[in-house]
This record gives C-alpha cells, sequence and structure tokens, in this order.
C-alpha cells in the first residue's frame, strides 16, 4: 500500500477500510520530515497551504487501545493520519483525524496540574533515543512532550511527566488551531513548535537529525466521562502489549528525494547504561525481606520506627522511596487505562518496575484471600494499588478497592464494594465495578455520588445517602456516617462504618469526617485516612481498639496533596500516643477480632 501523502488526504480519510484483524505485529515505524523550504504556513486550522507530505498512519485496528463497551465503532470513529514538517526554527505539525464527534476543551479546565479533558494530540520526542519505560527512567530525563487540543488561547502545554511539572509554552513561539467539520466528521490539528522547547540549549536542527517520536490520539465519546474511551498510537501495533518504552523514530532530511524512494537508512538506536527499572529478581528479594519482617503494632513504647524491628523499618523505607520517585501522571494514567479496559497498554505499563511489583503483590493477595478465615475475625489486606481487601468467615467485601486486574483477582471474595472517595481515579476500579453491577444478580457497590461508568447510566446508579443504614439479612450491617450539607449537597468523601455479623465492628474515617459524626458503639479497628484534618479528635474520641493508616505506602494520586510519606505516617503514629497503631505494606494482612 502507497504512503498516503497530505494531497491524497481526504480520500484516505473517507473512503479506508480496516485492514484484516489477524496480521503480525506491525513493524516499528520510521518518518522522514522534509524542510518547510520558501512554503509560507499560517498556523490557522486549514492544511490548504501544505505541501505533499509522507504520512505517519494511525488507521490500523492493532493501534488502537480502549475498544471495549462498543468504545470504537470502526475506522470513522477513531483514524488519524499526522504529518511533520521543519525549518531552522519550528517543527510544523498537522494531524487530521477522522472522528465522529469532537470534544474541545472546556472553557476553564486548562489545568497545567492534571491531564485535560478534552480530544487532544500527544507528542512525544525522545532526544537521546534511549527511553525503555515508564516510571523513573533514567532515559525520560531530556525527553520532550507535548500536548495539542482545541483550546480557545490556542496554548500548547508542555510536559515534564518524569518530574511531574507541566507549563504553556509562550504563545509567541508556538500555536496550535484546531478545527472540527462536523458534516465530514474530521478534525484537523495545526500546530507550530520551537525548536527551543525540544532541543537542548545550543542544539540547532539539521539535516541528519534523529530523534525517538510517539504520537497518540485520544478519543472523549461521553460528555460525561472525564477518561478517553479510545486512544490510537503510532507504535502501538508493535506487539501484543504496547510497550510505553518503545518510540518511533523521525529524521529530518534536507530535501525531497526521500520522497522518490530513496530513503535514507535510520540508525540503530543506542544502548542504554542504565536499564529503566530493577531487574525482577530485585523486586522478588524485596518481597523476601517484607515478608520476613510483618507488621507489628505501635504501642507507644518504643519509636514507630522499630516496629517491627530495624529491618523492617529499612525494608518499608525502601518502598517508600520507590513510591515517591514513581511519577504520578504515570500512576494516574496507569488507573485511567485500566478502568477502561485498554488492556494492551495496561500490559505493558506493568511489565518492569514497580508495576510488575503491584501485580505480583496483588496474585499474592488473591491466594491468601483464599485461606480460611477464623470465626469472629475479618482479615484486612492492604491493596498494592490502594484500597482494601476485606475476608470474613464466610465472604468478603473491598473498599476503595484500586488497581489493574481486580475483576480477576478479587472477584471471589467481593461480595460488595464501599467507595468513600468515589471521584478519586486512584480510589476505584471501574472494571471490577461494572462486573459487580452487571452480574446476575448484581452485586452491591455503594456509593454517595454518581460518576461515569460505561454502560451505566449515571441516572440509573442507586446513591447511599449519608447518616442512612443498609445491609441484607444477616450479612454485615453498614452505616454512612455524616449529613447532607445544608443545601443538600454532599462532601467529596464520605465514612463508613461496618458491623460484621459476630464479628469485630469497623470504621473507615475518610478525609471529611468530623468527630460528631463518629457511631457510640465501640470501635474494634478504625481504618484511618491520614488526609483527615481532625484525626487526632476523632481517634481520641472513637477509642477504637486498632488504627490501621490508610492511604500509606501508596503513589501520590491528586496534585493539591502532597504524599504522605513514611516519614509523616510515623509522626502520626506517635501523636496518637499510646493509641495503638499499624502500618501495612502493599499486599499485607492484619486479623482483627471482635472484642469480648
Amino acid at each position: 500500500m502507497p504512503i498516503p501523502t497530505l494531497a491524497c488526504l481526504s480520500l484516505c480519510l473517507l473512503a479506508q477500510d480496516p485492514p484484516p484483524a489477524n496480521r503480525g505485529p506491525m513493524l516499528l515505524p520510521q518518518a522522514v520530515v522534509l524542510p518547510r523550504g520558501d512554503q509560507r504556513i499560517a498556523v490557522d486550522g486549514t492544511l490548504s497551504d501544505w505541501p505533499e507530505l509522507p504520512a505517519l498512519q494511525l488507521d490500523d485496528p492493532r493501534q488502537l487501545s480502549g475498544t471495549a463497551h462498543q468504545a470504537w465503532n470502526g475506522p470513522r470513529d477513531l483514524s488519524a493520519f499526522a504529518f511533520l514538517m521543519w525549518d531552522e526554527q519550528d517543527l510544523y505539525v498537522a494531524c487530521t483525524v477522522r472522528d465522529e464527534w469532537h470534544r474541545p476543551l472546556d472553557a476553564d479546565s486548562l489545568r497545567q496540574s492534571e491531564i485535560p479533558v478534552a480530544d487532544s494530540l500527544v507528542l512525544t520526542f525522545d532526544l537521546d533515543r534511549n527511553t525503555r519505560g515508564i516510571g523513573p527512567d533514567p532515559g525520560r530525563r531530556e525527553d520532550r512532550e507535548f500536548w495539542l487540543a482545541d483550546n480557545t488561547g490556542r496554548e500548547v502545554v508542555q510536559w515534564d511527566r518524569l518530574r511531574g511539572t507541566a507549563r504553556t509554552v509562550d504563545e509567541k513561539l508556538a500555536r496550535v488551531v484546531v478545527l472540527h467539520d462536523t458534516e465530514q466528521g474530521i478534525t484537523t490539528y495545526e500546530a507550530r513548535l520551537p525548536w527551543s522547547e525540544i532541543l537542548p540549549v545550543g542544539q540547532k536542527p539539521k539535516a541528519g537529525l534523529v530523534l525517538d517520536l510517539q504520537v497518540v490520539v485520544n478519543d472523549y465519546d461521553e460528555a460525561t466521562d472525564p477518561f478517553p474511551q479510545t486512544r490510537i498510537g503510532w507504535t502501538f501495533g508493535c506487539g501484543a502489549a504496547v510497550d510505553p518504552g518503545l518510540l518511533g523514530s523521525m529524521m529530518l532530511v534536507a530535501n525531497r528525494e526521500a520522497l522518490q524512494g530513496k530513503v535514507p537508512e535510520f540508525p540503530l538506536k543506542p544502548a542504554t547504561p542504565e536499564p529503566p527499572a530493577p531487574p525482577e529478581a530485585y523486586w522478588h528479594d524485596l518481597t523476601s525481606r517484607l515478608l520476613n519482617h510483618p507488621p507489628t503494632v505501635y504501642d507507644g513504647s518504643t519509636a514507630p520506627e522499630l516496629a517491627g524491628g530495624s529491618q523492617r523499618f529499612k525494608v518499608l523505607e525502601e518502598i517508600d522511596d520507590l513510591l515517591e520517585r514513581f511519577p504520578r501522571v504515570d500512576l494516574l494514567e496507569l488507573h485511567l487505562r485500566s478502568h477502561r479496559r485498554m488492556n494492551r497498554e495496561v500490559a505493558g505499563m506493568m511489565a518492569r518496575g514497580l508495576p510488575w511489583w503491584w501485580r505480583q503483590r496483588l496474585q499474592a493477595v488473591s491466594r491468601a484471600a483464599a485461606d480460611p478465615v477464623p470465626n469472629e475475625t475479618v482479615r484486612l489486606f492492604r491493596l498494592p494499588m490502594g484500597g482494601w481487601s476485606v475476608a470474613t468467615p464466610v465472604g468478603g467485601f473491598g473498599v476503595d478497592v484500586a488497581g489493574a486486574d481486580l475483576a480477576e483477582w478479587l472477584w471471589g471474595r467481593t461480595e460488595f464494594c464501599v467507595l468513600t472517595r468515589p471521584l478519586e481515579a486512584t480510589a476505584r476500579n471501574d472494571q471490577l465495578l461494572l462486573r459487580m453491577l452487571l452480574n446476575k444478580p448484581p452485586r452491591a457497590v455503594l456509593t454517595h455520588i454518581a460518576f461515569h461508568l460505561p454502560a451505566i447510566q449515571m441516572l440509573d446508579m442507586p446513591l447511599v445517602e449519608p447518616g442512612s443504614s443498609f445491609g441484607p439479612p444477616g450479612g454485615p450491617r453498614l452505616r454512612a456516617l455524616g449529613t447532607k450539607l445544608a443545601d443538600g449537597s454532599v462532601t467529596s468523601s464520605c465514612s463508613y462504618s461496618v458491623q460484621i455479623p459476630n464479628g469485630p465492628h469497623l470504621v473507615w474515617v475518610a478525609p471529611a469526617l468530623l468527630p460528631i459524626e463518629l457511631p457510640t458503639e465501640p470501635i474494634d479497628a478504625m481504618i484511618a485516612s491520614p488526609y483527615n484534618p481532625a484525626l487526632l479528635e476523632i481517634v481520641a474520641k472513637g477509642r477504637p481498639k486498632l488504627v490501621v493508616l490508610d492511604e500509606a505506602l501508596v503513589g501520590q494520586a491528586l496534585p493539591n496533596l502532597p504524599r504522605v510519606n513514611l516519614r509523616k505516617l510515623h509522626q502520626i503514629q506517635k501523636n496518637l500516643q499510646e493509641q495503638p497503631s499499624v502500618i501495612l505494606a502493599p499486599g499485607e494482612s492484619w486479623d482483627i477480632a471482635r472484642s469480648r
């Protein structure tokens, strides 16, 4: 098949058919970038002033991610061609996207601290061609990423995911214009990116320069969904899993000979002196050291750092450092891909490093959850990516369960699920919740705020009212703690009291709980959020037999709240004084017995 060019673009977009689905992996793509020459380019969203150029093709089903729940209905729903052109000052980018419904950015929604909610084009440049993975990969240090979308300010956002920063590029240097043809269902992106924002200081573009490149189109097809339902990426078709460290390559060329079949030879990617993540042997050793030094209750008789011994403290410090260095946006995107069942991307993201360890610890939880639980006792499992799986003598349930593959590994012990912070993408797993709600008969999902789930109408989502009690006959009795606000609204989080039949009384303390809203019954265990500003007063009033610190040893979830690190957790334990407390690492468990 000949390479599409800008001149034949309309026919390609309007008449394309999907290639056979049974073909093998695609070759790693390469692109030649022609010079602008004397052609004058006005960045206005129309491409009539662009010359004929070779296309970067994003029109193959193998390049798609996120087709579950009928999110993709053929090439007219999402497919694209991108084009590049260069001069001494700028790199010019055009992309035409076949998309039946275009979602622009809301006027007030461009927040540099968060991934903006809009159809978008994302360009990632790897200058040294040494990026091999997500997370704290040393090869990402010089990478540049640009987010292009339909926003009124024509602003280009430059991301630094490794360091967790973002900013808008000077409007005098960079510009993006996005136009959508509703009748044809075609969105056109046109942008000018200054080389000064792409290349290191002092380096100039020249013919023969080779950079690694990724091009991804995000497609939002639901007005109420804050996550993209479908994505298509330039290298997504290169394997059964989408390797986030696999980028294509682009070469700046001096003239148009590349269009005459004289494509230059690309140099091989360089060897990397540092691996993108520690090898599997390291993570097995970390697990072994954690298992050899299990959790111990801190009772005020010694320093909390020494609860469990100095060797456990060293292991927890190591885990805490790994979490501290894992980029927040990478963590958020791993959750988002899990929510929308982008299984190939999730597989690639979890193939190495800290996410690989999370998967191993989740599988260990699944195996341990099959062990019998003593009568009048519950077993509390700290899920690796956040939340809790609670095993009882006859079943179990989940609270704020988060992370990939939960529907597969926790199904047998999840009779119902409680969401204390339902609007936080890192405090739930949509695929597990969907399976529960669509099950015959449905399994209960307890939330006090409606949110978007594929295939579920928000108006049909049953809501828990703060202050109400509920539960099946003979099963756990739950109470949503708190009351509605004066205007009838609810707080963003909701705490819960859970009374297990012939078992312990558990209370989940969410960030918004007030001391006055605590139940009066004796509390066996309080699973308490360190983000609650009244936590010490709540513990003093409730006097639980044990405090289990929630949101401990997990990655940073929100941009406006700093991560609670190990030092802060130990300080909270000190402030609790003689009140018994415990910190559980990813995958660890603790038995809580009914008080006599």
